[in-house]
């Protein structure tokens, strides 16, 4: 089952946040491009865009802080870029990022057992996987150098 903008908004109100029209439309992003690396800044211009104005970016930062302090939300770091955000419903993966082109590969958490249980082993190290990228160079991008 998918988390939906209305979970979300739940999710503000248990935390006693009034429900306005951009936290709101921040919530419906989120629920809504759940498929996408949503920087803060995506979703202030998505956001924006459908206030006319209308928001300030305190607000769509607060309501993040909000949604992940809860558990809702998680967010990660793909590449030297922004910060991105991510439903925490959806199964743990790691970001693979081209140094090349900046192309983003998803990687399923279970491809990347065996590496991750021997770097425990070897340094007792559970690593995050979640909350990093891995670089280096997609298909396209290694066959043309």
């Amino acid at each position: 089952m998918h988390i939906t903008a209305d979970d979300l908004i739940a999710v503000l109100r248990a935390e006693d946040l009034r429900i306005t029209e951009p936290r709101r439309l921040v919530c419906e992003v989120i629920a809504t491009r759940h498929d996408d690396h949503l920087t803060a800044a995506s979703i202030y211009d998505a956001v924006e865009s459908e206030t006319h104005g209308g928001v300030d970016r305190a607000t769509v930062y607060r309501t993040l802080e909000v949604l992940e302090s809860a558990g809702a939300i998680k967010h990660g770091h793909i590449g030297h870029g922004p910060t991105v955000y991510h439903l925490a419903e959806e199964s743990p993966h790691q970001h693979l990022v081209c140094q090349s082109c900046g192309r983003t590969v998803t990687v399923g958490a279970a491809d990347l057992v065996p590496f991750l249980d021997a770097v425990r082993a070897d340094t007792g190290f559970v690593v995050d996987i979640e909350h990093f990228a891995l670089s280096g160079l997609c298909e396209t991008c290694a066959a043309s150098s």
